[in-house]
């Protein structure tokens, strides 16, 4: 069986963090089987704005916005995950973990496709002469 790991995401160090607290990464894990709705509370709670959970076994990423974060940080934690997925992360061991495992986002998130820009989603019509 793969080890699980666990990885924050905070907004203001714009990166993800090992989670080092066992009992920590298994209650994300226990969430992750049982109710995934819960992530995003705990995730909350714990005080990160997104969570980004590595499954050994079955070598697949899977990542948590955590309740109430806004798009900009959706979006840059996703780029984040993205380049993480495609290229994997270098524990402190020295073992490198995840190199072109699939990424899969549970949370719904408020970032959509990426041919709607914000302008195209927040704004009703712009020209040359501003808004209409």
């Amino acid at each position: 069986m793969g080890k699980r790991h666990c990885f924050t995401y905070h907004r203001e160090r714009d990166e993800f963090t090992v989670v080092d607290k066992s009992d920590m990464v298994e209650q994300y894990f226990s969430y992750l089987t049982e109710e995934p709705s819960k992530l995003e509370t705990y995730a909350s709670q714990s005080g990160s704005d997104a969570v980004l959970l590595f499954d050994g076994a079955e070598e697949k990423w899977t990542l948590i916005y955590a309740q109430g974060s806004g798009i900009v940080t959706q979006r840059t934690a996703r780029r984040r995950a993205d380049s993480l997925s495609r290229f994997g992360i270098q524990l402190a061991s020295g073992e490198r973990i995840g190199a072109n495992a699939p990424l899969v986002e549970l949370s719904d998130s408020n970032i959509g496709d990426l041919s709607k820009s914000v302008q195209n989603k927040y704004l009703s019509h712009t020209d040359l002469r501003g808004i209409e």
